[in-house]
């Protein structure tokens, strides 16, 4: 049965590296003191004390032999080992943590963050707006009539407008826009689809497709038409 909580006071940080730190940095302008890092969780190494935290690294069984009750936030940045990590610690029977942004300034009090969802309190949140599990959100803003799909990220400085619906796994990359949908005709993002720094998404995005350029197309297209202007 999976276990999450947005209520602690002390948790474990599963990953030690710049998107762990960067993301703490932005939980503690949530947090004000509130919530201590007891330890963080590195598969690769472990077995000494964090260099800027000063808490220990743990391997996973250290983690469970050590902390087995205190909630873990996963701060790993890519979309795979996100999904792998959070998916073992279901397994092992881990508190999997979240950081809501509910009753801040800006966000929609009817915002759903799902299990493992990770939130920056920067990111303003419209109405009806739903985040799957685990997903990564440090947008500036989210509009009203969203739904994103598990392990999404939505990383720092994009916008999400409204009357749109990401699909699992999507990556969208700081700067990106995704525009205006509408209530007949929402901008639908397809799984695993990459939105490149600084796209700007019209239109539906197949799964798995890779987008850059303003407006958005796949990147093989967009290297051609590079290709033709340079060759002008």
């Amino acid at each position: 049965m999976m276990k999450s909580t947005a209520e602690y006071d002390e948790v474990v940080v599963f990953g030690t590296r710049g998107n762990a730190l960067l993301m703490l940095n932005e939980a503690e302008l949530l947090w004000q003191g509130r919530v201590r890092v007891v330890a963080m969780v590195d598969e690769l190494s472990n077995g000494h004390l964090h260099p800027v935290l000063g808490v220990p690294v743990l391997s996973r069984d250290e983690r469970l032999k050590l902390y087995p009750d205190v909630p873990v936030l996963i701060m790993a940045g890519g979309i795979p080992l996100r999904k792998r990590i959070f998916h073992d610690l279901v397994a092992e029977g881990a508190t999997i943590g979240n950081i809501s942004t509910l009753g801040m300034e800006g966000v929609d009090k009817g915002t759903i963050f799902s299990h493992g969802t990770i939130c920056g309190p920067r990111t303003r949140i419209g109405p009806n707006t739903r985040f799957g599990i685990g997903t990564l959100i440090e947008a500036t803003l989210v509009g009203h009539d969203v739904t994103v799909g598990d392990f999404a990220v939505l990383s720092a400085e994009c916008l999400v407008l409204s009357h749109i619906d990401i699909g699992a796994e999507v990556n969208i990359a700081p700067g990106a826009v995704i525009m205006n949908g509408t209530p007949q005709r929402p901008i639908r993002i397809g799984e695993g689809a990459v939105i490149g720094v600084g796209a700007v998404v019209l239109r539906d995005v197949p799964a798995g497709a890779k987008m850059i350029g303003n407006p958005a197309m796949p990147i093989r297209k967009w290297l051609k038409l590079q290709k033709m202007l340079d060759e002008m």
